[in-house]
């Protein structure tokens, strides 16, 4: 059995795996050690390349595989992916909410329709986005970025500090179904304006 791997209970598996590692994992050197610490605490191997596409989306899968999701879990000390859900439920909430306080995480599901937000990466990128509702950012100003004015995308949270994944991007008459913005150093700003 696949699990699609844009569902919470894997976001919230994968911060509690960048918990334990001590940081973030961005850089190829850190998809090679974290599969390795996985390696040696639970004796099954997961490839640097799996870790890659579970942790940048818009190389990834769309499901990963219950065996992937097991290994995984038991790194994190559960007996399978589906205890660890069971845990997930039992705290009542989803690590990333115990781990970004209010200031460094913007949910769309806390903002009204019209309500402006301000996003920044490095190097100089800058972009101001309109909220309108169900999910969905359309970019009113755009310097330096890919993304430009009127581009639409899907997006559940913005946090600082973390690369920022767009579902369905719409971008001069495409769709993309995933684009990163600040992927090395994630989003380097955070405001509502």
């Amino acid at each position: 059995m696949a699990i699609k791997s844009d569902s919470p209970q894997i976001r919230a598996l994968l911060l509690d795996i960048e918990r334990l590692f001590g940081h973030p994992v961005r850089t190829p050197s850190d998809f090679m050690l974290v599969a390795d610490k996985i390696e040696d605490k639970t004796g099954a191997h997961i490839s640097d390349s799996t870790i890659k596409r579970l942790w940048i989306p818009k190389l990834g899968y769309r499901t990963v595989s219950e065996r992937t999701l097991n290994v995984l879990a038991a790194y994190a000390g559960h007996e399978h992916f589906k205890a660890y859900c069971e845990d997930l439920r039992s705290r009542g909430k989803l690590p990333e909410s115990e781990i970004v306080d209010g200031e460094g995480c913007i949910r769309s599901s806390s903002l009204k329709n019209g309500d402006k937000i301000k996003i920044a990466w490095l190097p100089d990128r800058e972009c101001t986005l309109e909220y309108l509702g169900d999910r969905q950012f359309k970019v009113i100003e755009s310097l330096n970025a890919t993304v430009r004015a009127g581009d639409t995308f899907f997006c559940d949270a913005f946090y600082k500090g973390r690369s920022l994944y767009a579902d369905r991007l719409c971008h001069d008459g495409e769709m993309f179904d995933g684009y990163c913005m600040g992927l090395e150093h994630g989003l380097t700003r955070l405001e509502v304006l």
